[in-house]
């Protein structure tokens, strides 16, 4: 019997992910986490090391963030996408009605009320969870753009 390509992957054992998150990090795993997030994190380590990883500008926001906990201080998470100017007017029609929302320095206005992510919004118009720049077409725009 041959292996199906949709038979689901078994994990390695915890002392094989154990030895290969410390190899690739250079220090042990923390105590608690579980299989799945070790396999995780070393299957990403290993992605990004094949591809690139993180763009620069993502790198160094991290990196900012990491800085930013360090001294003990709360990470400042803009309300807005740094690729959505105030005034941008997005426009979604879903179920045959026609939405619009307007970016603000302050974060998205829908139905005369502040937002502060496209996900609440595409939640409130849905009633289910969305992606919001996903349900407001800027992820396909952003790839296609790159192309």
């Amino acid at each position: 019997m041959s292996s199906s390509s949709t038979e689901p992957k078994t994990l390695p054992d915890m002392t094989t992910l154990r030895e290969r998150w410390t190899k690739l990090f250079g220090c042990a795993p923390p105590p608690r986490l579980r299989s799945e997030f070790l396999h995780l994190a070393v299957e990403w380590h290993r992605q990004a090391k094949q591809q690139g990883g993180l763009q620069r500008a993502d790198r160094e926001a991290v990196n900012n963030m990491v800085q930013t906990m360090k001294q003990g201080s709360k990470p400042k998470v803009s309300a807005t996408r740094d690729d959505l100017k105030p005034g941008t007017v997005l426009m979604r029609e879903w179920n045959g009605r026609h939405y619009e929302v307007r970016v603000t320095k302050e974060g998205f206005l829908f139905n005369h009320k502040t937002w502060k992510s496209l996900s609440q919004i595409a939640r409130e118009i849905t009633g289910a969870r969305w992606n919001g720049p996903a349900f407001f077409g800027l992820r396909a725009k952003r790839r296609g753009a790159a192309a």
